[in-house]
């Protein structure tokens, strides 16, 4: 009914009512109702439409863009526990002077910054923080007595500051707009990227000289620390001694517990042809790389880098996936200048089941760039040897 309609209706009752003296009081009440002016409660469906478009907006943002609704939920609940629970301060760990390894296998990080600095408290170390978004990705850590590296996947050498070195490794990572860095400290001398290639992310870092590390987790945010010790008698966990072994000839060098480098670049790729695995009684499991060259070329060690891990997973070149080898540590072996494609004709996954060697596996070769890895039975100290005639890498184990 329209406004007009309901004030003619009462003025029309009001008078009617008026002319009447002697008027039923029941139905004068119910006359006195029918015209008293009531509120239109207008309010509640307009309070419930805006509510009903509200919802409807929000669903609507929900199956268009779900993430964007889980991050800012999963957001505000990651700072109120943070701000609520921090993490507790880590228990300070020993140096120690092996590799590391650690991680989560499979997890996605993203790299997004690096800090550097001195610590002077006891013992005294340089710090090197790796901050991730997202948790920290698997990694090794391998110790190296030299400063030169060779860049994933071109093979180039890069020498950095300092005498000694240490190679990071992260897998399933990535970074981006984090610059190479250079340092006057006690230990640490320069940070450089290695390789950033199918999510295997690189770094070299150039040393003083040799010295124990310690690794740190942590979490809120999450980082990965590499302290390296500088005080020359502070407390550490030495690595393995070299056992005393009966060298079966005037040349042999001593085992060393460090990476191991060498070869040469000096002209086309040399020719894979046998790899030979034995124990020798002397103390040590033998694996040995035989080449020949191309026709018309000298023959030379290719360029070669050998580096202990602290476990026996790899990953295979240039595919990316995990191979686990029998064994619970490994060593890596990469010729630069070096393929077995249409040379090597052996057995491409070796198990001779030795004291310490339990398999031989080629991890890749691609582009000159040739890669087998070794499971060992535990970490083991190694030696090199380059020979000729035929041409050999002789990369010695030393067993129990």
């Amino acid at each position: 009914m329209s406004d007009k309609f309901e004030n003619d209706l009462r003025d029309h009752l009001h008078k009617e009512a008026e002319e009447i003296r002697e008027f039923p009081r029941q139905l004068r009440g119910r006359i006195r109702e029918g015209i008293t002016p009531r509120t239109r409660a207008r309010m509640a469906p307009q309070l419930a439409l805006a509510g009903a478009l509200v919802l409807v907006a929000f669903a609507v943002l929900a199956v268009r863009s779900p993430q964007v609704i889980l991050n800012d939920v999963r957001s505000t609940v990651t700072q109120i526990f943070t701000t609520q629970s921090p993490s507790p301060s880590p228990t300070p760990q020993p140096f120690i002077c092996s590799d590391r390894s650690g991680g989560t296998t499979g997890l996605s990080g993203q790299l997004t910054g690096i800090r550097v600095a001195h610590h002077g408290e006891a013992p005294g170390f340089d710090r090197m923080v790796f901050d991730f978004a997202g948790g920290i990705p698997s990694y090794d850590l391998t110790r190296q007595e030299s400063s030169v590296f060779v860049r994933d996947a071109s093979g180039q050498q890069v020498t950095l500051a300092g005498s000694a070195g240490v190679k990071l490794v992260f897998r399933d990572a990535d970074v981006q707009g984090v610059a190479d860095q250079k340092f006057d400290l006690p230990a640490v001398r320069e940070i450089v990227q290695l390789g950033n290639f199918e999510r295997v992310l690189s770094y070299g870092i150039g040393l003083t000289s040799s010295q124990c590390i310690r690794v740190l987790e942590l979490t809120g945010p999450s980082r990965l620390v590499v302290d390296v010790i500088t005080a020359p008698t502070a407390s550490a966990t030495a690595a393995p001694t070299p056992l005393p072994t009966l060298p079966s000839a005037t040349d042999l060098t001593p085992f060393s517990c460090q990476d191991h480098g060498g070869g040469s670049d000096t002209g086309p790729a040399m020719r894979l042809t046998a790899v030979r695995v034995a124990h020798q009684p002397a103390g040590y499991d033998r694996i040995v790389f035989e080449f020949a060259p191309q026709p018309g070329s000298t023959a030379h060690v290719p360029t070669y880098t050998v580096s202990r891990q602290a476990s026996s997973k790899f990953v295979k070149d240039p595919s990316g996936l995990d191979v686990t080898l029998k064994g619970s540590s490994g060593v890596r072996i990469v010729f630069h200048g070096a393929s077995g494609a249409d040379s090597y004709t052996g057995s491409r996954d070796l198990t001779p089941g030795l004291p310490v060697v339990q398999e031989v596996e080629q991890l890749g070769d691609f582009e000159a760039v040739l890669s087998w890895g070794t499971g060992l039975s535990r970490p083991s100290c190694i030696r090199t040897l380059e020979l000729s005639n035929p041409t050999r890498l002789v990369i010695d184990v030393q067993t129990p």
